[in-house]
C-alpha cells in the first residue's frame, strides 16, 4: 500500500501498439515490446503509477473495465466508491482526498457524506 492508503494501478490489455506523446503509433509485436513502449510512454506524460497489462480483455472485465480511458477509485477499505469512462482531474482529486481524509478519521463509515 502506498503513503496515505491509496494505491493508484492502469488496467489494459495487449493492444498492439502504442500511441506516444508525440509522432505515430509505435507497434508492439509482443508483450515485451509493449511494456517498454508503455514505459516510455509513463516517463513521457509524468504517470508514476504501475500498469496491469492483460493478454486479453479478461483483465479488463475483471476490472470491470469500460473504455479507454477509465477512472476506477477504491478506498482504503478495498470498497469501489467511484466508477468512470474518462477521467476528470480535477473531480477525482477531490474525490481522493475526501477519501484519504475520511479514512483518517476512525468514526467515519465508507460512503458517510459522499455525494453520487
Amino acid at each position: 500500500m502506498a503513503p496515505r492508503g491509496l494505491q493508484v494501478i492502469g488496467v489494459t490489455r495487449r493492444l498492439g501498439s502504442v500511441v506516444p506523446k508525440e509522432g505515430p503509433s509505435v507497434k508492439t509485436p509482443d508483450l515485451e515490446q509493449e511494456m517498454k513502449e508503455l514505459e516510455r510512454y509513463h516517463a513521457d506524460f509524468g504517470l508514476a503509477f504501475p500498469v496491469l497489462v492483460g493478454e486479453t480483455d479478461a483483465t479488463n472485465v475483471s476490472y470491470g473495465e469500460m473504455g479507454v480511458p477509465m477512472t476506477v477509485i477504491v478506498d482504503t477499505r478495498g470498497v469501489i466508491r467511484h466508477i468512470a469512462h474518462g477521467f476528470r482531474a480535477e473531480h477525482d482529486a477531490e474525490l481522493v482526498e475526501r477519501l484519504l481524509a475520511e479514512a483518517a478519521s476512525p468514526r467515519t463509515s465508507p460512503g458517510q457524506g459522499e455525494q453520487r
